[in-house]
């Protein structure tokens, strides 16, 4: 039986400044200190070696996969792309605080969504069929390690739905640069619907990347 590793990287920081606005479709690069962030992982972990990269389709996620993983065929997955946030896109905590929806948006994101953006159940349906269609190309390529440089929250939303063992949402966080690998099985995907998550990569957690919508912090 073959298993297919599948490593989930969370895309570099997109801003330097101390103002964090919650950035979700928004088509921004990576900001110089989220490069530098990159390449100093890079120079002190090892990343995996991998056969191929797919990432979401914003310019931030295909940088990071061009820093992490230069020399490797990038293929861009549009079900990839990051949770659309609506009014709440690109703006701060303080300019929200006194918004009702976006009150309601921090008690239970699965029962209230931001207006005019994506509800979490479909955002969370995307995003497993996109890891679907990226395990289905696997297996048509040939190929049994891979790659996928995405956004915390798709890297959260995705692993609380299929990972095993199975955790809730705030606890597979994590920081940029960094990520997750999951162990894959075509028995276990078409059976259960879930992978196993094998283990951190490249740096450990911090206390700090347990804020759960801070994940989508200058992402």
């Amino acid at each position: 039986m073959i298993t297919y590793k599948i490593h989930l990287i969370r895309t570099g920081k997109t801003s330097d400044g101390p103002w964090k606005r919650y950035v979700g479709q928004s088509d921004l690069p990576l900001c110089d200190k989220g490069r530098e962030g990159l390449e100093e992982l890079k120079k002190e972990f090892q990343y995996p070696k991998v056969e191929m990269v797919y990432t979401s389709p914003l310019s931030r996620c295909v940088e990071t996969a061009d820093i992490l993983f230069p020399d490797l065929y990038t293929v861009k997955v549009d079900g990839l792309m990051d949770m659309n946030l609506g009014e709440f896109e690109g703006k701060t905590f303080d300019e929200l605080r006194d918004n009702d929806a976006f009150s309601q948006w921090l008690k239970n994101s699965f029962q209230n969504t931001p207006p005019g953006g994506e509800e979490t159940e479909a955002f969370t349906k995307r995003i497993i069929h996109a890891l679907s269609t990226i395990f289905i190309n696997m297996m048509e390529e040939k190929v049994t390690n891979v790659a996928v440089v995405t956004h915390g929250g798709v890297i959260m939303t995705l692993l609380a739905g299929i990972g095993l063992p199975k955790l809730p949402l705030h606890q597979w966080a994590v920081a940029n640069g960094s990520g997750y690998t999951l162990l894959m099985t075509p028995q276990m995907w078409m059976r259960d619907h879930a992978a196993e998550v094998f283990g951190h990569l490249p740096e450990p957690r911090t206390e700090d990347d347990m804020d759960v919508y801070g994940l989508y912090y200058n992402d």
